[in-house]
């Protein structure tokens, strides 16, 4: 498909009415799931924002990659600018007038969206591994290298927003996955013979604000955001290990508190000079995208919405990598992220300070709920809906993973 325009805004965010949130019940709304591989029979999810209520829907089966090409715009026509104020209060360029395009902003060239996988459920994370091949978590328990049959993970309870939940694989082929159990929220190294070894265990578990994403850092450790488990106080707690990013040595040792006082942190990627960003949930109002550093406190539950990037209305962020192929020479150094209650793709230019210069957004609604997205060794690009996770309207082939190419 040829997309000749995109939604570009300028790098501020309108003080708007609080409308629906990031993540959290809603007042008496909660979302029944039907029983799965290691999910709870009586499972429910409280919606994330203002929906209506879903009936079950039925659970999805792996399938072989397919290249059949999506007929989906990749995005809206471009809107007015919003004012109001990014990430440190202070009005960024572009907030007058028509928005530029962001910074490397590819021009009107074209993408293709291609379905490589269909019939799953709730895709949580994606990872690829030293041979190039995609490795993916569905929550209810199943890890599955794309073309090959699903192997269930051992001790998984899927549970609310909790169960399978990170992936991260390292240069020796070694897969770390953080998921909920029957006692808590843990992290895990799976060995070659299917046993786990035990990296860091005792993270309270809830039906909200799990956390569960991972990612390695250039500095070579292991780096595991965990959510409050809805009990804010634990964030800002030093004796706790929830509302926290964590640092882990892969090979095992002592968890160390990296950051703490956040909500519920979903997206964890690396950037250029080693930069730690993450994306976090906020409750009605300031979800966040921020610089990770040792030692930073964001300030949960004093305080929301300090990050270099902020959203009221809320949109849910999830997964995020920075973009360092070549195939979409546009995009280099850029920060993708997807949301769940935005549906979207969104694209941040950021300056050498970390300042976002700019912010494109991409697929609004076309596809549903978004959870993850990664960066192929190709330099395409990786998306994975959650369309069955409780609060989608789930499409017969749901939930899908895509690869969006120029094309």
């Amino acid at each position: 498909m040829v997309f000749p325009r995109r939604r570009l805004l300028p790098a501020v965010v309108v003080a708007a009415a609080l409308v629906g949130a990031g993540c959290g019940p809603a007042p008496g709304e909660t979302i029944t799931r039907v029983a799965g591989p290691n999910r709870s029979p009586s499972t429910t999810v409280p919606e994330d924002g203002a929906g209506q209520t879903r009936p079950p829907e039925a659970t999805g089966t792996t399938s072989a990659p397919t290249s059949v090409p999506t007929s989906v715009p990749a995005t809206t026509p471009p809107s007015a600018p919003d004012p109001g104020s990014g990430g440190g209060g202070t009005p960024l360029a572009g907030s007058g007038g028509t928005p530029p395009p962001p910074p490397g902003d590819p021009g009107p060239g074209t993408l293709r969206v291609t379905e490589v996988a269909r019939g799953l459920d709730t895709v949580w994370a994606m990872a690829f591994d030293p041979e190039g091949r995609l490795w993916f978590t569905e929550r209810g328990g199943r890890l599955t290298r794309l073309g090959e049959a699903a192997r269930p993970v051992e001790g998984v309870v899927e549970s609310g927003e909790g169960g399978l939940m990170g992936l991260e694989i390292d240069r020796q082929g070694r897969i770390f996955l953080m998921y909920t159990s029957a006692t808590d929220n843990r992290v895990v190294r799976l060995e070659p013979d299917g046993t786990q070894t035990v990296l860091v265990e005792g993270i309270a578990k809830a039906g909200i604000h799990n956390g569960g994403r991972l990612r390695l850092g250039p500095d070579g450790a292991l780096y595991a955001a965990t959510g409050d488990a809805g009990m804010p106080q634990l964030a800002p707690d030093p004796a706790s290990r929830n509302g926290k990013v964590l640092r882990l040595d892969p090979g095992g040792g002592p968890a160390q508190v990296f950051s703490r006082g956040h909500r519920n942190v979903q997206g964890l990627c690396t950037g250029s000079g080693g930069r730690l960003l993450a994306t976090e949930h906020g409750p009605d109002r300031g979800d966040e995208v921020n610089i990770l550093s040792a030692g930073f406190d964001g300030g949960w539950p004093a305080s929301v919405g300090t990050g270099v990037r902020n959203y009221t209305p809320t949109i849910a962020p999830a997964g995020c990598a920075v973009y360092t192929g070549g195939l979409i020479p546009g995009w280099q150094g850029s920060l993708l992220f997807v949301t769940l209650k935005g549906q979207d793709l969104r694209r941040l230019t950021l300056g050498a300070d970390g300042s976002v210069t700019g912010e494109e957004i991409l697929f609004d609604g076309e596809l549903g709920r978004l959870r993850d997205v990664a960066v192929a060794p190709d330099g395409s690009v990786y998306l994975a809906t959650s369309n069955r996770d409780g609060r989608g309207s789930p499409a017969a082939a749901d939930d899908r993973i895509l690869r969006v190419a120029p094309g």
